[in-house]
C-alpha cells in the first residue's frame, strides 16, 4: 500500500476539518486521486459507508465526478496544516493549485457539468469555507456564479 495513499486515508478518517468539509457531499458523489509520483494507479475518493463523511479507497473511480492529481509536497503541506477550518484548507488547497510550485503540484480535472456539481454538493463544500475561500477564489479571477461555472467547466488537465 501507499505511504501517500495511508497519510491521505488517515487525514480523511481521523480530521475533523476533513470530515466536516466531506458531510455536505451526496452519496453518489465519487472522485479519483492519482498521486504524480506512480500516476499507474488510481483511487476513489467517495462517502465511507454508514458514515457522513467521506475517505479514499483504494479501488479505481468508477464514474468520477473529478480527478485530482497530486504531489507528494502539496499532500504533505495539506495534511500538516494545523487548523481545523475548513475555509483555512480551502484557500490553501486553491493557493497550491494556482502557484503549481514544483514538488508541491495540484492538477484538478472536472468530469461532470456544474448542475450536477450543485446536486452532489461540492457547492456547499465551497460554501462551508466562507469568506476566506471566496477571496481566495476572486483571487484566481472567480467572482461570483458565473466564475464558479467557468472554474468548473474548465478542464484541468494533468
Amino acid at each position: 500500500m501507499s505511504e501517500l495513499y495511508l497519510k491521505l486515508k488517515d487525514f480523511f478518517e481521523n480530521r475533523d476539518v476533513a470530515k466536516k468539509a466531506t458531510n455536505p457531499l451526496s452519496k453518489k458523489a465519487e472522485g479519483g486521486v492519482i498521486f504524480l509520483n506512480d500516476k499507474s494507479k488510481s483511487y476513489s475518493f467517495k462517502r465511507v459507508e454508514g458514515e457522513n463523511y467521506s475517505s479514499i479507497f483504494e479501488n479505481s473511480p468508477k464514474e468520477p465526478d473529478f480527478t485530482i492529481s497530486l504531489s507528494e509536497g502539496a499532500l504533505n503541506e495539506l495534511i500538516s496544516l494545523k487548523s481545523e477550518s475548513v475555509g483555512d484548507f480551502g484557500v490553501l488547497f486553491f493557493k497550491l493549485f494556482k502557484n503549481r510550485e514544483e514538488g508541491k503540484e495540484i492538477y484538478l480535472k472536472i468530469h461532470i457539468g456544474f448542475i450536477k456539481m450543485i446536486s452532489k454538493g461540492y457547492l456547499k463544500v465551497l460554501l462551508l469555507g466562507g469568506p476566506v475561500v471566496m477571496s481566495a477564489l476572486t483571487k484566481l479571477g472567480v467572482q461570483g456564479i458565473d466564475g464558479l461555472k467557468r472554474i468548473f467547466s474548465k478542464k484541468k488537465d494533468n
